[in-house]
């Protein structure tokens, strides 16, 4: 049968050690210098915007298009709740993503080994045969509705070439996921993980 498209960008399943993901992540900042909006699911870099708290700055790694370069840190995983004017209970009263040019700190799944769900943004003709391979990514703006992210990954063949930014890890095993069929759900890996190699500070 026909896979069903559900863009929810890139949830973090497993580490690559077959141990299940239970949810840590770390805290970051997203400036309000940033004027792109930020959504559950969405895949973020270490940004050189000024932090104003204790937290690092990270920035999405693109409002569209593909991308097929460039070190990247992890999945938004969640939001940390505004506080009221009072200092004293969170506000409920906000978006269930980052808006666009707003300040907010952002929860990212940023362990170098994890493995992620995403739906395949191309047709992989032979999906299995891909395994092992490179791909892009294919960024586009999330949902207002759901707060989640549409990015998925790249519309090009699966290649060798070493500085793409996924690396498909496998297919997931589901009976609703068709195989080397159009929407099918892969699992990657981060290829230019931020905090793997050598890389220059930011």
């Amino acid at each position: 049968m026909a896979n069903t498209s559900r863009l929810r960008g890139f949830v973090p399943v497993r580490h690559m050690t077959g141990a299940p993901y239970n949810g840590q992540s770390n805290i970051y900042e997203i400036a309000a210098g940033q004027a792109t909006a930020t959504f559950i699911g969405d895949l973020v870099e270490l940004d050189t915007e000024a932090a104003t708290d204790v937290y690092p700055t990270v920035a999405r790694i693109a409002g569209s298009g593909q991308v097929t370069s460039g070190p990247i840190l992890g999945s938004v995983v969640g939001f940390v709740l505004s506080w009221g004017v009072s200092g004293s209970i969170p506000s409920l009263d906000v978006p269930i993503y980052r808006l666009a040019s707003t300040k907010r700190f952002v929860l990212v799944a940023d362990a170098p080994d994890l493995i992620f769900e995403v739906q395949d943004g191309g047709t992989v003709a032979a999906a299995l045969a891909d395994i092992g391979l490179n791909t892009g990514i294919t960024a586009a703006a999330g949902s207002t509705v759901t707060g989640l992210s549409n990015m998925a990954t790249g519309t090009t063949a699966p290649t060798t070439t070493s500085t793409l930014p996924l690396q498909i890890v496998g297919v997931v095993n589901s009976p609703d996921n068709e195989s080397a069929a159009a929407s099918q759900k892969l699992l990657v890996r981060i290829n230019t993980h931020q905090f793997n190699g050598e890389r220059a500070g930011v």
